[in-house]
């Protein structure tokens, strides 16, 4: 597994590697509730392991500066019955579905009606059977097929994902490597530089609806605020990242940078230990 690159995506659909196996071909399409002594509900259990472990693969090498949550996003909008869903409508699986007596009377996409969304759940479950089928059935090319035809289908369902990372990852190469991320202790050094005993620094999430630019996706925004000195909950700055622990360190960082803040409070501290 490779990670994703720009130039490799394309407009068209890959082509639908085949299934070797007949009767695994058999078992894909067959729906639990025919009553058959086979169905694609093992496959289906053994394609959605296949899934995930590729799309984590794949955007693990990918996007190397999301954290594990937003990977985890990402995956989630790669693996949903949705997405399954609509590569098993364009490359019109329904033709060799064999489905109980009025089940697939109701061709919606999965919103409004049970039905629809029974019919969604079932196309998402045989795409994923056919996922497995692919491989069991070509023990020697089977998985490279199945990872090189999964690439193309979700390169082009989140395309502008791939091209925003690239981007980020070319500005932040780009600049000197002690800017790429805030310092993990600035919390730390904050707290040594300001607290004392009965001063405290609190870090509380603060709303907010901003997203990533170049990501798209949502960012945590948190306010470090002191108490102490004669002062309850004093806002002193204010952080924002793909991250909480991040965006808490931001924060501090941001309060470090204040220099006047800090020499204030640096004083405050002198004196409290003076006087002990």
């Amino acid at each position: 597994v490779t990670p994703w690159s720009s130039s490799e995506i394309h407009q068209e659909w890959p082509s639908l590697p085949p299934i070797l196996d007949p009767k695994l071909a058999d078992e894909v399409f067959t729906h639990p509730g025919l009553g058959l002594k086979y169905s694609y509900e093992r496959l289906e259990w053994l394609g959605d392991a296949y899934l995930e472990l590729i799309a984590s693969s794949l955007i693990h090498q990918t996007f190397t500066q999301l954290r594990s949550g937003a990977c985890s996003q990402l995956r989630e909008r790669l693996i949903r019955n949705v997405t399954l869903a609509e590569y098993f409508r364009h490359y019109d699986m329904s033709r060799w579905a064999k489905l109980p007596d009025g089940f697939g009377d109701n061709r919606g996409q999965g919103r409004g009606r049970s039905k629809d969304k029974d019919l969604l759940k079932t196309q998402a479950d045989m795409f994923e059977a056919y996922v497995a089928a692919v491989i069991l059935s070509d023990s020697q090319h089977g998985l490279t097929k199945v990872v090189e035809w999964l690439k193309a289908l979700w390169g082009r369902t989140i395309k502008e994902d791939i091209y925003k990372a690239e981007a980020a990852k070319k500005r932040s190469e780009s600049q000197p490597t002690a800017s790429e991320a805030p310092d993990s202790s600035a919390k730390q050094r904050l707290s040594v530089k300001i607290v004392t005993k009965g001063v405290t620094i609190d870090y509380k999430d603060l709303p907010g609806e901003k997203r990533d630019k170049n990501l798209g996706l949502p960012l945590f925004t948190v306010g470090a605020y002191l108490t102490g000195y004669g002062e309850v909950g004093r806002l002193l700055a204010v952080g924002t990242a793909l991250s909480k622990k991040d965006a808490g360190q931001k924060a501090a960082e941001t309060a470090l940078q204040n220099k006047r803040l800090i020499q204030a409070y640096e004083e405050k501290k002198r004196q409290y230990m003076k006087a002990k």
